[in-house]
């Protein structure tokens, strides 16, 4: 374990310093006396840095232990909107080496569904909020990379219905992901990401739900 803990520090490192020395060689002045990139070369950093909006499509996969041993996989296809301010710029200022983050909100509409022992399940809407930190490989204002976690909270809405008799119940969940963005043309970007959420029981259901979305977005 110790030398698996290392051997993984080391090609963190190493990854870092790489990214560094890019990122130095195409911005040489950027950290010495204070002196940062003009304004022309903050859009190569981060040209979508700033508020933004979108819509996402995707499909979802949870896992439900429901009480008395049993289970439930509501699957279905999700879809939503979602709007956020990135800090991109802020944070090459103030750490450098293309490192970005955004704070961002969701909402959206499921059609998951599933039957188990007699009882209909489904999904029906979810909201959250997450931050998403990241890197920058961005060359040039039309082109480029930007790979992000996800550490967010999001709340879903679950039903669950037999015999006409329906009840609803919001689930707290938190959010762990992983994603990358490519900036496809100018202000426009397009994104996948894969995130996990862990929901709390309630009623006899504890949910873990898989997302697997594809989402664009305009930067202002």
């Amino acid at each position: 374990m110790k030398k698996t803990l290392l051997t993984t520090a080391a090609l963190l490192t190493m990854s870092v310093a790489a990214h560094a020395d890019s990122y130095n060689d195409h911005y040489p002045n950027h950290g010495i006396n204070n002196h940062y990139p003009t304004a022309k070369d903050e859009g190569k950093i981060s040209p979508l840095s700033g508020a933004y909006v979108g819509a996402y499509g995707g499909y979802g996969w949870t896992n439900a232990d429901i009480t008395n041993n049993a289970d439930a996989n509501i699957d279905g296809a999700d879809y939503g909107v979602f709007a956020g301010y990135s800090l991109d710029t802020l944070l090459d200022h103030t750490i450098g080496m293309g490192i970005n983050g955004s704070l961002e909100g969701f909402y959206g509409w499921s059609d998951a569904d599933d039957t188990s022992g007699g009882v209909d399940y489904q999904k029906k809407n979810d909201w959250g909020v997450s931050f998403r930190p990241g890197l920058s490989f961005v060359q040039d204002y039309t082109m480029g990379l930007k790979p992000y976690g996800i550490l967010g909270y999001r709340r879903a809405e679950f039903e669950n219905s037999v015999a006409g008799v329906s009840n609803t119940d919001w689930h707290n969940g938190f959010e762990l992901g992983v994603g990358t963005e490519v900036i496809a043309y100018g202000n426009v970007g397009v994104r996948l990401d894969y995130s996990h959420v862990w929901y709390d029981a309630k009623n006899g259901i504890n949910p873990e739900e898989n997302n697997l979305r594809l989402g664009v977005g305009y930067h202002f």
